[in-house]
């Protein structure tokens, strides 16, 4: 949800450039159990008392794989918007985005099915182009480091439907980007701000129902791990949130990946609790419940719609900016190879190559914002496991390190990627605050969590 608006930019964006999503910059606090009480963890065990020393440590050889794949994916990350930004260029200047537009509107008068029409062309012909660096950054670099299990041709079908789900949400995208360019020349920045705020939230509502099953499979997890929903509910009860069992899952996320996660989705009756099958292999239900006391936190400390309204404000103020800069780009280089206006859909290619410079430079401010919720999860979480769970604080410690071990989390990144691309704290600033955070101890009230 905190991406609410750039999720529709990517939709815009079609064929997205590769994002960084090493350590904490894309990846949630998450980890959950095999069993209530008996887990199969391969870490050791927490210690009984969390120390306020506690630092993200990993082994040497471990730490040096960490460093390396972060970096890659630093790289691969501006890299990939440079890419994409000339590929936009490249179907441009070689007036593809007029050839596509030739063949719509030749098929038909109506906007929208000259959308369906360019949309999957366009998909399709941006897809083939990024196909080598989305094979490396996907495909061969998770398998170098040991992180994916997921076979080639898993990889080519989940690549398939991704773009037919690119295709669909973009058609339905650009044909109301394009609507209102028509009707509104002077005010379309605004008119399709507003529009994307019913997109986006609808986008959220349906894909855990419509999107997500056709990567993963979900199974409920009171069937094969009771006693661990029992907890579950339990700490849900706890932080007054309301989730049914029957929508506590298991996914099978070790089909693709050995990382580890687990999260909170939905909005409504689409809420949901997702356990992540990898992560049911390495970490005990207390570690697990602490993970999940943070997710839960999203949810009872609103920063949903908090965070909502801080990036749709974002948005619209980078969609102003963006009128502007459409406008320029379009007037200059259009008349080059018969784009007729910002409203002809041949100017899709220069569209987007302003969209993704403008996503990349709001990434710092949207991850600021998120930076700071996510801490707030973070304190949310141990208070809400208080009382839960025998010792919070070493419980969150060992579920931090395990999902850095697993994910291989960098150990030590620069400041400038914690300001660009972070989404979360580094996990070692996350480690330190979990060992020392325990007002109970000092006879302090708890800040978030509400006494009953």
């Amino acid at each position: 949800m905190r991406f609410g608006w750039r999720l529709l930019a990517i939709c815009l964006v079609i064929a997205s450039a590769v994002t960084a999503g090493s350590g904490e910059t894309g990846k949630s606090v998450a980890a959950p159990s095999r069993a209530a009480g008996q887990s199969s963890v391969a870490h050791p065990a927490p210690p009984a008392t969390s120390s306020s020393n506690a630092t993200y440590t990993l082994s040497p050889e471990r730490r040096a794989q960490a460093i390396a794949y972060s970096h890659t994916l630093y790289v691969l990350y501006f890299v990939g918007t440079l890419i994409s930004i000339g590929i936009y260029l490249l179907l441009w200047r070689a007036r593809v985005s007029v050839l596509f537009r030739d063949w719509a509107t030749k098929s038909s008068r109506h906007l929208f099915v000259q959308c369906l029409i360019v949309v999957p062309l366009f998909v399709m012909a941006t897809a083939v182009l990024k196909l080598p660096i989305h094979y490396y950054a996907s495909f061969v670099l998770e398998h170098r480091f040991g992180l994916a299990t997921q076979g080639f041709a898993s990889w080519v079908a989940d690549w398939g439907k991704g773009l037919a789900i690119e295709a669909l949400v973009g058609s339905i995208v650009l044909w109301v980007f394009y609507f209102v360019v028509r009707r509104s020349p002077r005010r379309w920045w605004f008119l399709f701000w507003l529009a994307s705020i019913p997109l986006v939230l609808g986008f959220i509502l349906i894909e855990p129902y419509a999107i997500d099953p056709l990567f993963y499979k979900f199974t409920p997890l009171e069937k094969s791990q009771p006693v661990l929903t029992s907890r579950i509910e339990a700490m849900l009860d706890h932080a007054g949130l309301a989730i049914p069992p029957s929508r506590i899952f298991e996914m099978d996320a070790s089909s693709r990946t050995k990382a580890v996660d687990a999260y909170v989705t939905g909005l409504g009756s689409s809420k949901r609790v997702v356990v992540w099958d990898t992560t049911l292999k390495t970490m005990g239900s207390d570690e697990l419940l602490l993970v999940l006391g943070h997710e839960i936190g999203h949810y009872v400390l609103y920063h949903i719609p908090k965070e909502f309204v801080l990036d749709e404000a974002v948005a619209m103020l980078f969609f102003f900016l963006g009128f502007f800069a459409v406008n320029r780009l379009v007037e200059r280089a259009g008349p080059l190879v018969g784009i007729e206006g910002v409203g002809d859909l041949a100017s899709l290619p220069l569209v987007l190559v302003v969209l993704v410079g403008l996503v990349f430079l709001s990434a710092p401010i949207v991850n600021g914002i998120s930076r700071h919720y996510e801490h707030q999860a973070d304190q949310f979480g141990l208070e809400v496991a208080y009382g839960v769970v025998p010792d919070p604080n070493a419980a969150e410690v060992h579920a931090l390190q395990i999902l850095g071990d697993q994910d291989l989390a960098d150990p030590d990144p620069s400041p400038f990627i914690k300001f660009w691309l972070y989404t979360h704290p580094p996990l070692d600033d996350r480690i330190r605050f979990a060992a020392r955070y325990k007002p109970w101890s000092e006879g302090k009230p708890l800040m978030l969590l509400r006494a009953e």
